[in-house]
Protein backbone atom coordinates (compact mmCIF):
# COMPACT_ATOMS: atom_id res chain seq x y z
CA UNK A 1 0.00 0.00 0.00
CA UNK A 2 2.75 2.47 0.86
CA UNK A 3 5.01 1.35 -1.97
CA UNK A 4 6.90 -0.93 0.38
CA UNK A 5 8.06 -4.29 -0.90
CA UNK A 6 9.08 -7.37 1.09
CA UNK A 7 12.75 -8.18 1.45
CA UNK A 8 14.23 -11.43 0.15
CA UNK A 9 11.85 -11.46 -2.81
CA UNK A 10 13.52 -12.21 -6.14
CA UNK A 11 16.94 -12.07 -4.44
CA UNK A 12 20.31 -11.62 -6.10
CA UNK A 13 22.12 -8.71 -7.66
CA UNK A 14 21.61 -7.61 -11.24
CA UNK A 15 24.90 -7.43 -13.16
CA UNK A 16 25.86 -3.85 -14.06
CA UNK A 17 29.06 -2.61 -15.64
CA UNK A 18 31.44 -0.30 -13.82
CA UNK A 19 30.18 2.78 -15.65
CA UNK A 20 26.58 2.05 -14.70
CA UNK A 21 27.57 1.36 -11.11
CA UNK A 22 29.39 4.69 -10.81
CA UNK A 23 26.54 6.57 -12.51
CA UNK A 24 23.89 5.10 -10.20
CA UNK A 25 25.86 5.98 -7.07
CA UNK A 26 26.74 9.48 -8.26
CA UNK A 27 23.13 10.29 -9.18
CA UNK A 28 21.92 8.92 -5.84
CA UNK A 29 24.42 11.01 -3.89
CA UNK A 30 23.52 14.13 -5.87
CA UNK A 31 19.81 13.47 -5.39
CA UNK A 32 20.13 13.01 -1.64
CA UNK A 33 22.14 16.23 -1.30
CA UNK A 34 19.69 18.25 -3.38
CA UNK A 35 16.62 16.79 -1.68
CA UNK A 36 17.87 17.98 1.69
CA UNK A 37 17.88 21.51 0.28
CA UNK A 38 14.34 21.14 -1.09
CA UNK A 39 12.95 21.26 2.43
CA UNK A 40 12.41 24.69 3.98
CA UNK A 41 11.45 24.27 7.66
CA UNK A 42 8.14 25.88 8.51
CA UNK A 43 7.05 25.95 4.86
CA UNK A 44 7.70 22.50 3.48
CA UNK A 45 8.99 20.71 0.40
CA UNK A 46 9.77 23.00 -2.52
CA UNK A 47 9.86 21.86 -6.17
CA UNK A 48 13.19 23.67 -6.52
CA UNK A 49 15.84 24.72 -4.00
CA UNK A 50 17.48 27.22 -6.35
CA UNK A 51 16.47 30.84 -5.53
CA UNK A 52 16.71 31.68 -9.24
CA UNK A 53 14.12 29.09 -10.27
CA UNK A 54 10.40 29.74 -10.70
CA UNK A 55 9.44 27.23 -8.01
CA UNK A 56 11.56 28.47 -5.11
CA UNK A 57 9.88 29.18 -1.75
CA UNK A 58 6.69 27.44 -2.83
CA UNK A 59 4.82 24.29 -1.85
CA UNK A 60 2.87 22.72 -4.71
CA UNK A 61 0.31 20.20 -3.50
CA UNK A 62 0.71 17.84 -6.46
CA UNK A 63 4.52 17.93 -6.22
CA UNK A 64 4.26 17.29 -2.49
CA UNK A 65 2.14 14.20 -3.12
CA UNK A 66 4.54 12.71 -5.63
CA UNK A 67 7.68 13.63 -3.67
CA UNK A 68 6.44 12.51 -0.27
CA UNK A 69 5.22 9.14 -1.51
CA UNK A 70 8.42 8.49 -3.42
CA UNK A 71 10.94 9.63 -0.84
CA UNK A 72 10.15 12.05 1.98
CA UNK A 73 7.64 9.88 3.88
CA UNK A 74 10.47 7.61 4.93
CA UNK A 75 13.48 9.93 4.68
CA UNK A 76 12.14 13.08 6.35
CA UNK A 77 8.66 12.84 7.95
CA UNK A 78 9.02 16.34 9.42
CA UNK A 79 9.26 17.78 5.92
CA UNK A 80 5.99 16.08 4.97
CA UNK A 81 4.33 17.26 8.18
CA UNK A 82 5.36 20.88 7.57
CA UNK A 83 4.17 20.69 3.97
CA UNK A 84 0.76 19.23 4.81
CA UNK A 85 0.30 21.73 7.63
CA UNK A 86 1.07 24.54 5.18
CA UNK A 87 -1.51 23.26 2.70
CA UNK A 88 -4.27 22.47 5.21
CA UNK A 89 -3.75 25.71 7.16
CA UNK A 90 -5.14 27.51 4.11
CA UNK A 91 -8.23 25.33 3.67
CA UNK A 92 -11.24 27.44 2.73
CA UNK A 93 -14.58 27.21 4.49
CA UNK A 94 -16.00 25.15 1.62
CA UNK A 95 -13.22 22.56 1.94
CA UNK A 96 -11.05 23.70 -0.98
CA UNK A 97 -7.27 23.48 -0.63
CA UNK A 98 -4.62 25.60 -2.36
CA UNK A 99 -2.71 24.03 -5.22
CA UNK A 100 0.23 26.28 -4.37
CA UNK A 101 1.39 28.23 -1.33
CA UNK A 102 4.11 30.75 -2.11
CA UNK A 103 6.43 33.14 -0.33
CA UNK A 104 7.54 34.74 -3.59
CA UNK A 105 5.38 35.69 -6.56
CA UNK A 106 5.79 32.93 -9.11
CA UNK A 107 4.07 34.84 -11.92
CA UNK A 108 6.48 37.74 -11.52
CA UNK A 109 9.39 35.32 -11.91
CA UNK A 110 8.06 34.19 -15.28
CA UNK A 111 8.59 37.63 -16.84
CA UNK A 112 12.15 38.34 -18.08
CA UNK A 113 13.62 41.36 -16.34
CA UNK A 114 11.19 41.19 -13.41
CA UNK A 115 12.47 38.06 -11.65
CA UNK A 116 14.41 40.04 -9.05
CA UNK A 117 11.17 41.74 -7.96
CA UNK A 118 9.37 38.51 -7.02
CA UNK A 119 10.40 38.60 -3.37
CA UNK A 120 10.44 42.40 -2.76
CA UNK A 121 6.99 42.78 -4.33
CA UNK A 122 5.72 39.92 -2.17
CA UNK A 123 7.06 41.54 1.00
CA UNK A 124 5.39 44.87 0.24
CA UNK A 125 2.01 43.54 -0.91
CA UNK A 126 1.57 40.38 1.14
CA UNK A 127 3.58 40.94 4.31
CA UNK A 128 3.22 44.70 4.81
CA UNK A 129 -0.20 45.40 3.29
CA UNK A 130 -2.08 42.09 3.63
CA UNK A 131 -0.28 41.05 6.83
CA UNK A 132 0.41 37.46 5.82
CA UNK A 133 3.66 35.58 5.35
CA UNK A 134 2.49 33.42 2.45
CA UNK A 135 -0.05 33.47 -0.35
CA UNK A 136 -2.35 30.51 -1.02
CA UNK A 137 -3.34 30.03 -4.67
CA UNK A 138 -6.53 28.09 -5.43
CA UNK A 139 -7.84 26.35 -8.53
CA UNK A 140 -8.84 28.83 -11.19
CA UNK A 141 -6.23 31.39 -10.15
CA UNK A 142 -2.95 32.21 -11.90
CA UNK A 143 -3.98 30.58 -15.20
CA UNK A 144 -4.31 27.14 -13.61
CA UNK A 145 -7.41 25.04 -12.98
CA UNK A 146 -5.52 22.46 -10.86
CA UNK A 147 -8.48 20.18 -10.18
CA UNK A 148 -6.06 17.45 -9.11
CA UNK A 149 -5.23 19.37 -5.92
CA UNK A 150 -7.47 17.61 -3.43
CA UNK A 151 -6.74 14.03 -4.59
CA UNK A 152 -3.04 14.89 -4.42
CA UNK A 153 -3.38 16.24 -0.87
CA UNK A 154 -5.43 13.25 0.26
CA UNK A 155 -2.92 10.78 -1.18
CA UNK A 156 -0.08 12.59 0.56
CA UNK A 157 -1.92 12.59 3.90
CA UNK A 158 -2.99 8.96 3.45
CA UNK A 159 0.42 7.58 2.55
CA UNK A 160 1.97 9.64 5.36
CA UNK A 161 -0.53 8.00 7.71
CA UNK A 162 0.56 4.56 6.52
CA UNK A 163 4.28 5.07 6.90
CA UNK A 164 4.97 6.80 10.21
CA UNK A 165 3.76 7.73 13.67
CA UNK A 166 4.04 11.37 12.62
CA UNK A 167 1.65 10.60 9.79
CA UNK A 168 -0.82 8.89 12.11
CA UNK A 169 -0.72 11.88 14.43
CA UNK A 170 -1.35 14.25 11.54
CA UNK A 171 -4.28 12.16 10.32
CA UNK A 172 -5.85 12.03 13.76
CA UNK A 173 -5.42 15.76 14.39
CA UNK A 174 -6.66 16.80 10.94
CA UNK A 175 -9.22 14.13 10.12
CA UNK A 176 -12.14 16.57 9.91
CA UNK A 177 -10.22 18.82 7.52
CA UNK A 178 -9.28 15.83 5.40
CA UNK A 179 -12.89 14.64 5.35
CA UNK A 180 -14.12 18.12 4.44
CA UNK A 181 -11.72 18.30 1.49
CA UNK A 182 -12.94 14.91 0.24
CA UNK A 183 -16.57 16.00 0.53
CA UNK A 184 -15.87 19.20 -1.40
CA UNK A 185 -14.13 17.35 -4.22
CA UNK A 186 -16.64 14.49 -4.30
CA UNK A 187 -19.38 16.90 -5.36
CA UNK A 188 -17.90 16.75 -8.87
CA UNK A 189 -18.52 13.04 -9.24
CA UNK A 190 -20.93 11.69 -11.82
CA UNK A 191 -23.68 10.04 -9.78
CA UNK A 192 -23.92 7.14 -12.22
CA UNK A 193 -20.30 5.99 -12.45
CA UNK A 194 -18.58 7.89 -9.63
CA UNK A 195 -16.00 9.41 -11.97
CA UNK A 196 -14.91 13.02 -11.65
CA UNK A 197 -15.67 15.24 -14.63
CA UNK A 198 -13.46 18.32 -14.61
CA UNK A 199 -14.99 21.77 -14.76
CA UNK A 200 -12.24 23.85 -16.34
CA UNK A 201 -9.62 23.75 -19.08
CA UNK A 202 -6.18 22.72 -17.73
CA UNK A 203 -7.10 20.47 -14.83
CA UNK A 204 -4.02 18.47 -13.83
CA UNK A 205 -0.23 18.52 -13.75
CA UNK A 206 -0.03 18.80 -17.57
CA UNK A 207 -1.37 22.33 -17.21
CA UNK A 208 -0.10 23.64 -20.55
CA UNK A 209 -2.80 21.55 -22.27
CA UNK A 210 -6.49 22.39 -22.55
CA UNK A 211 -8.57 19.27 -22.01
CA UNK A 212 -11.71 18.24 -20.22
CA UNK A 213 -14.10 15.42 -19.46
CA UNK A 214 -13.29 12.48 -17.22
CA UNK A 215 -9.50 12.75 -17.02
CA UNK A 216 -7.47 9.60 -16.43
CA UNK A 217 -4.93 10.98 -13.97
CA UNK A 218 -7.44 12.77 -11.77
CA UNK A 219 -9.75 9.78 -11.49
CA UNK A 220 -6.92 7.36 -10.76
CA UNK A 221 -5.65 9.68 -8.03
CA UNK A 222 -9.20 10.07 -6.72
CA UNK A 223 -9.53 6.28 -6.49
CA UNK A 224 -6.23 6.05 -4.65
CA UNK A 225 -7.25 8.79 -2.22
CA UNK A 226 -10.55 7.03 -1.46
CA UNK A 227 -8.73 3.76 -0.75
CA UNK A 228 -6.36 5.53 1.63
CA UNK A 229 -9.19 7.44 3.31
CA UNK A 230 -11.00 4.17 3.94
CA UNK A 231 -7.95 2.77 5.70
CA UNK A 232 -7.37 5.97 7.70
CA UNK A 233 -11.00 6.18 8.81
CA UNK A 234 -11.02 2.51 9.84
CA UNK A 235 -7.83 2.90 11.88
CA UNK A 236 -9.15 6.03 13.60
CA UNK A 237 -12.44 4.35 14.52
CA UNK A 238 -14.73 6.07 12.00
CA UNK A 239 -16.23 2.84 10.71
CA UNK A 240 -19.17 4.39 8.84
CA UNK A 241 -16.85 6.75 7.01
CA UNK A 242 -14.53 3.84 6.22
CA UNK A 243 -17.38 1.84 4.68
CA UNK A 244 -18.51 4.85 2.66
CA UNK A 245 -15.03 5.52 1.28
CA UNK A 246 -14.53 1.85 0.51
CA UNK A 247 -17.79 1.74 -1.43
CA UNK A 248 -16.86 4.86 -3.37
CA UNK A 249 -13.46 3.39 -4.14
CA UNK A 250 -14.95 0.19 -5.54
CA UNK A 251 -17.36 2.17 -7.74
CA UNK A 252 -14.67 4.50 -9.06
CA UNK A 253 -12.19 1.68 -9.66
CA UNK A 254 -14.78 -0.32 -11.62
CA UNK A 255 -15.62 2.72 -13.76
CA UNK A 256 -11.94 3.49 -14.38
CA UNK A 257 -11.33 -0.03 -15.65
CA UNK A 258 -14.44 0.13 -17.84
CA UNK A 259 -14.06 3.65 -19.24
CA UNK A 260 -10.47 4.80 -18.82
CA UNK A 261 -8.48 1.59 -19.26
CA UNK A 262 -7.95 0.10 -22.71
CA UNK A 263 -7.79 -3.55 -21.71
CA UNK A 264 -7.11 -4.79 -25.22
CA UNK A 265 -4.04 -2.63 -25.81
CA UNK A 266 -2.95 -2.14 -22.20
CA UNK A 267 -2.95 1.56 -21.33
CA UNK A 268 -4.90 4.19 -19.44
CA UNK A 269 -6.60 6.86 -21.51
CA UNK A 270 -5.96 10.57 -21.14
CA UNK A 271 -9.73 10.97 -20.83
CA UNK A 272 -12.82 8.83 -21.26
CA UNK A 273 -13.98 8.35 -24.82
CA UNK A 274 -10.64 8.94 -26.54
CA UNK A 275 -7.77 6.65 -27.49
CA UNK A 276 -4.88 8.85 -26.40
CA UNK A 277 -2.44 7.11 -24.08
CA UNK A 278 -1.42 9.08 -20.99
CA UNK A 279 1.91 8.05 -19.48
CA UNK A 280 1.30 9.39 -15.96
CA UNK A 281 -2.18 7.84 -15.84
CA UNK A 282 -0.79 4.53 -17.07
CA UNK A 283 2.05 4.51 -14.53
CA UNK A 284 -0.13 5.34 -11.54
CA UNK A 285 -2.98 3.18 -12.79
CA UNK A 286 -0.68 0.18 -13.05
CA UNK A 287 0.85 0.97 -9.66
CA UNK A 288 -2.41 1.51 -7.77
CA UNK A 289 -5.14 -0.45 -9.54
CA UNK A 290 -3.81 -3.37 -11.60
CA UNK A 291 -2.61 -6.84 -10.74
CA UNK A 292 1.01 -7.54 -11.77
CA UNK A 293 -0.12 -9.75 -14.65
CA UNK A 294 -2.13 -6.86 -16.12
CA UNK A 295 0.53 -4.26 -15.29
CA UNK A 296 2.90 -6.14 -17.62
CA UNK A 297 0.60 -5.30 -20.55
CA UNK A 298 0.82 -1.62 -19.65
CA UNK A 299 4.61 -1.76 -19.45
CA UNK A 300 4.88 -3.36 -22.87
CA UNK A 301 2.63 -0.66 -24.35
CA UNK A 302 4.67 2.11 -22.74
CA UNK A 303 7.85 0.69 -24.26
CA UNK A 304 6.30 0.43 -27.71
CA UNK A 305 4.47 3.76 -27.90
CA UNK A 306 5.99 6.24 -25.47
CA UNK A 307 9.66 5.38 -24.94
CA UNK A 308 12.18 7.86 -26.36
CA UNK A 309 15.92 8.25 -26.07
CA UNK A 310 15.37 10.32 -22.90
CA UNK A 311 12.59 8.32 -21.29
CA UNK A 312 8.81 8.19 -21.48
CA UNK A 313 7.00 10.99 -23.27
CA UNK A 314 3.64 12.00 -21.86
CA UNK A 315 1.07 11.40 -24.60
CA UNK A 316 0.48 9.48 -27.80
CA UNK A 317 -0.79 10.92 -30.00
CA UNK A 318 0.24 14.42 -28.88
CA UNK A 319 -2.42 17.09 -28.51
CA UNK A 320 -3.13 19.43 -31.46
CA UNK A 321 -1.85 23.01 -31.35
CA UNK A 322 -5.28 24.49 -30.62
CA UNK A 323 -5.31 22.69 -27.26
CA UNK A 324 -2.08 24.29 -26.03
CA UNK A 325 -2.41 27.18 -23.55
CA UNK A 326 -1.57 30.57 -25.05
CA UNK A 327 1.04 31.58 -22.42
CA UNK A 328 3.18 28.58 -23.40
CA UNK A 329 2.90 29.49 -27.06
CA UNK A 330 3.84 33.07 -26.20
CA UNK A 331 7.16 32.00 -24.66
CA UNK A 332 7.81 29.45 -27.42
CA UNK A 333 7.21 26.47 -25.15
CA UNK A 334 4.22 24.69 -26.75
CA UNK A 335 5.83 21.30 -26.19
CA UNK A 336 6.20 21.77 -22.42
CA UNK A 337 4.03 18.74 -21.61
CA UNK A 338 3.08 17.75 -25.14
CA UNK A 339 6.57 17.03 -26.49
CA UNK A 340 9.27 17.10 -23.83
CA UNK A 341 10.16 14.24 -21.50
CA UNK A 342 9.60 14.73 -17.76
CA UNK A 343 12.04 12.33 -16.07
CA UNK A 344 9.94 11.94 -12.93
CA UNK A 345 7.47 9.91 -14.98
CA UNK A 346 10.12 7.42 -16.11
CA UNK A 347 11.60 7.21 -12.60
CA UNK A 348 8.13 6.69 -11.13
CA UNK A 349 7.59 3.89 -13.62
CA UNK A 350 10.50 2.01 -12.07
CA UNK A 351 8.16 1.49 -9.09
CA UNK A 352 5.77 -0.40 -11.37
CA UNK A 353 8.60 -2.60 -12.58
CA UNK A 354 9.59 -3.30 -8.97
CA UNK A 355 5.98 -4.26 -8.26
CA UNK A 356 6.00 -6.73 -11.16
CA UNK A 357 9.44 -8.07 -10.26
CA UNK A 358 8.40 -8.80 -6.67
CA UNK A 359 4.87 -10.11 -7.13
CA UNK A 360 4.27 -11.52 -10.64
CA UNK A 361 3.50 -15.27 -10.54
CA UNK A 362 5.88 -16.09 -13.41
CA UNK A 363 9.53 -16.38 -12.39
CA UNK A 364 10.79 -15.46 -15.86
CA UNK A 365 8.70 -12.29 -15.89
CA UNK A 366 9.92 -11.39 -12.41
CA UNK A 367 13.50 -11.78 -13.59
CA UNK A 368 12.91 -9.69 -16.71
CA UNK A 369 11.40 -6.77 -14.80
CA UNK A 370 14.02 -6.94 -12.09
CA UNK A 371 16.65 -6.40 -14.78
CA UNK A 372 14.58 -3.67 -16.45
CA UNK A 373 14.14 -1.79 -13.17
CA UNK A 374 17.90 -1.66 -12.62
CA UNK A 375 18.56 -0.83 -16.28
CA UNK A 376 16.10 2.07 -16.17
CA UNK A 377 17.69 3.36 -12.97
CA UNK A 378 21.13 3.27 -14.60
CA UNK A 379 19.84 4.95 -17.75
CA UNK A 380 18.25 7.84 -15.86
CA UNK A 381 21.36 8.20 -13.70
CA UNK A 382 23.57 8.47 -16.75
CA UNK A 383 21.27 11.06 -18.33
CA UNK A 384 21.20 13.20 -15.16
CA UNK A 385 24.97 12.99 -14.77
CA UNK A 386 25.71 13.80 -18.40
CA UNK A 387 23.27 16.73 -18.43
CA UNK A 388 24.56 18.12 -15.14
CA UNK A 389 21.33 17.69 -13.20
CA UNK A 390 17.87 16.14 -12.94
CA UNK A 391 16.33 18.85 -15.09
CA UNK A 392 12.59 19.43 -15.14
CA UNK A 393 12.27 18.56 -18.83
CA UNK A 394 14.47 16.95 -21.47
CA UNK A 395 14.46 16.91 -25.24
CA UNK A 396 13.19 13.43 -26.19
CA UNK A 397 16.19 12.63 -28.39
CA UNK A 398 19.22 14.68 -27.31
CA UNK A 399 19.02 13.77 -23.58
CA UNK A 400 19.59 17.43 -22.80
CA UNK A 401 17.26 20.12 -21.41
CA UNK A 402 15.77 22.38 -24.09
CA UNK A 403 17.54 25.71 -24.50
CA UNK A 404 14.79 28.35 -24.60
CA UNK A 405 15.20 32.11 -24.54
CA UNK A 406 12.34 32.85 -22.15
CA UNK A 407 12.25 29.69 -20.07
CA UNK A 408 15.07 27.88 -18.31
CA UNK A 409 13.93 24.58 -16.76
CA UNK A 410 15.02 24.00 -13.16
CA UNK A 411 18.30 22.12 -13.03
CA UNK A 412 17.21 19.81 -10.23
CA UNK A 413 13.44 19.41 -9.99
CA UNK A 414 12.37 17.80 -6.73
CA UNK A 415 9.94 15.42 -8.45
CA UNK A 416 12.60 13.78 -10.58
CA UNK A 417 15.08 13.66 -7.72
CA UNK A 418 12.55 12.09 -5.33
CA UNK A 419 11.33 9.52 -7.84
CA UNK A 420 14.90 8.52 -8.70
CA UNK A 421 16.09 8.37 -5.10
CA UNK A 422 12.99 6.48 -3.99
CA UNK A 423 13.48 3.85 -6.70
CA UNK A 424 17.20 3.65 -5.90
CA UNK A 425 16.58 3.03 -2.20
CA UNK A 426 13.97 0.35 -2.88
CA UNK A 427 16.18 -1.47 -5.36
CA UNK A 428 19.10 -1.27 -2.95
CA UNK A 429 16.91 -2.52 -0.10
CA UNK A 430 15.90 -5.50 -2.23
CA UNK A 431 19.57 -6.32 -2.75
CA UNK A 432 19.51 -5.93 -6.54
CA UNK A 433 22.44 -3.47 -6.51
CA UNK A 434 25.28 -2.88 -4.07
Amino acid sequence: EARRYPKNVNPGQVPVNEGQKIAISQAANDAEKNLRQNYLPGLGIMPSANPKDNFYKQVWTRDLSQGSGSYFDRANPQAVKDSLETVFSHQRADGALPFRVEQEYMLVKLFPGLRSLARPAFVVIEEWIRRRKERPVYEGQDFSSSEDTIPAALISAGEFFLTSQEGQNFGQENYEKIKKAAEFFGQRADQEDGLIEVRAKNPDWADSIIRGGKIGTINIWWARSLRLLSFMAQELGFKEDAAQYRGQFETVKKSIIEKLYNQEEGYFRASAGEDRIDAAASVFGALYLLEPTEAVKVEETLKQRLMTNSGLKNFDPPYPSEQIMWPHKLINLPGYHNEYVWPWVTCQNIEVKIKIATSHPDEAVRGQYKEEAVADLANMAQMFNEAGGAYEIFDPETRRPPNKRFYHPPQNLMGGLAAYEGAYLRIKELGWIE
